[in-house]
């Protein structure tokens, strides 16, 4: 389920970076109740047809709504429920996450809308979320691979790195696959590894070389962020370029 209203959800994504965005020595000023918004739209059920009101979150911010934290990781917040038939479906649409104790924040552009200013607002660097990890990303399904790279402690430049040499090796040798998409995850008993998929279904996975991770880490990270300081579109395209 796709909502229409996209471009409007950005427009208060921006507000909210507008509004939050000026002298450290204002920060304390700001309420934390001004940090998270949300607003009911309606959406259509998919398979039944009934008009249904649900609950958009422009801006989410952890500290403010801490229920937020799981029901981004579990997708409740991104879950329509149809109280007639009872299908459930995702609903897509764009929303900033904001993790305050972290110093994260992650904007999900779901509808692949124009978001050169919300780019522009995040790169900057003279504002109160200046020492954040902040992020740009495509699709539901970065967000969460964005999530489980960061809960892990780990650093998503590298990531993306190691994941531009599996692509570089499927290109050569195993192209008639048609992999377009590898993300990070991590299993049930705690095992990091890779999915490849191909449109949208998986066809393989392997797992992931904590050594080469730490070797890289260890090795490249000073260099890869004094080349990327301020980057906040971390994905298969930075990494080829980087």
């Amino acid at each position: 389920v796709a909502l229409p209203a996209d471009a409007v959800n950005l427009a208060r994504a921006l507000r909210f970076l507008r509004n939050n965005f000026f002298p450290l020595q204002s920060f304390q000023i700001i309420k934390d109740k001004r940090m998270s918004e949300v607003q009911m739209q309606e959406i259509v059920c998919p398979k039944c047809g009934r008009k249904e009101m649900f609950k958009v979150w422009d801006s989410i911010n952890i500290m403010v709504d801490p229920d937020m934290r799981e029901k981004v990781r579990n997708d409740e917040a991104f879950r329509f429920h149809c109280p007639d038939c009872g299908t459930s479906s995702m609903v897509n649409y764009n929303f900033l996450y904001h993790e305050p104790k972290e110093k994260r924040l992650i904007f999900c552009d779901a509808d692949g809308s124009n978001c050169d200013e919300m780019r522009r607002v995040m790169k900057s660097r003279d504002n109160v979320f200046k020492d954040y990890t902040k992020r740009i990303v495509m699709s539901h399904n970065e967000f969460k691979e964005k999530l489980i790279i960061f809960d892990a402690s780990l650093d998503d430049k590298i990531v993306e790195i190691i994941k531009s040499g599996i692509f570089s090796n499927l290109e050569a040798h195993y192209k008639d696959k048609g992999i377009d998409e590898i993300f990070f995850v991590i299993n049930e008993e705690g095992e990091k590894g890779f999915i490849l998929r191909s449109r949208g279904v998986m066809q393989a996975g392997m797992e992931f070389d904590q050594s080469l991770y730490d070797v890289l880490k260890e090795k490249a990270k000073d260099r890869i962020d004094l080349l990327s300081p301020t980057d906040v579109d971390i994905n298969q395209k930075w990494a080829r370029e980087i």
